[in-house]
């Protein structure tokens, strides 16, 4: 009984932690509508959930929400977010919602991250913006992969994630420092557990 308490009260805090963050980026320009984020992960060599997270958190509160997800170096997805950069339209059952509400767009096949630099991608993210209240971005992790820095100016927010215990300070002020060059809007930095979970006490 104990353990299902603890299991329980944990998932509370996660989903009321994920209601902060969705607050904090719907009311984080003041009038003008956040359409857009993007999450970025920050010294690590894989991505969290937090990205896909946030999203499901919007759509619990009515919004209708695409999770996209723009590192296609797996190749894993046969189509996806690259082939709309590349002006291909997606399959209409990619844009359907799942079980929970939430429409997922994967990223679709691509060597690298450099198409996501290309103009396309504005076109692309103008495209679902017409079709979704809001868009959550993940990418490949600072400063690992440079996928971040192509995307930040393009969207209307960054959230930065930083582990626990695994993420280095000086590694931290770098990516700041760089998205900020490239003129991201820092909404804010979440901290996750580095090993045994998602949330942090």
């Amino acid at each position: 009984m104990a353990t299902g308490s603890a299991s329980e009260t944990t998932r509370y805090n996660i989903e009321e932690a994920f209601r902060t963050l969705r607050s904090t980026v719907k009311f984080a320009s003041g009038e003008r509508r956040i359409q857009s984020v993007l999450v970025v992960d920050v010294d690590t060599t894989k991505t969290s959930d937090v990205a896909r997270h946030l999203a499901e958190s919007f759509v619990q509160a009515g919004d209708r929400c695409a999770y996209v997800e723009t590192d296609g170096r797996s190749g894993a997805s046969a189509a996806g977010f690259a082939d709309l950069i590349a002006g291909k339209p997606l399959p209409e059952k990619l844009l359907q919602a799942g079980s929970a509400g939430l429409v997922i767009v994967p990223a679709g096949q691509a060597a690298g991250g450099d198409h996501l630099a290309s103009a396309g991608t504005d076109s692309a993210l103008s495209a679902l913006s017409d079709q979704f209240d809001l868009i959550v971005l993940s990418c490949a992790p600072l400063p690992r992969f440079a996928d971040a820095l192509a995307l930040a100016s393009r969207v209307d927010g960054v959230i930065m994630v930083v582990a626990s215990g695994t993420t280095r300070r000086p590694k931290a002020i770098d990516a700041r420092d760089a998205l900020q060059r490239v003129g991201a809007n820092i909404l804010g930095v979440v901290l996750v557990e580095g090993k045994r979970g998602l949330f942090s006490r």
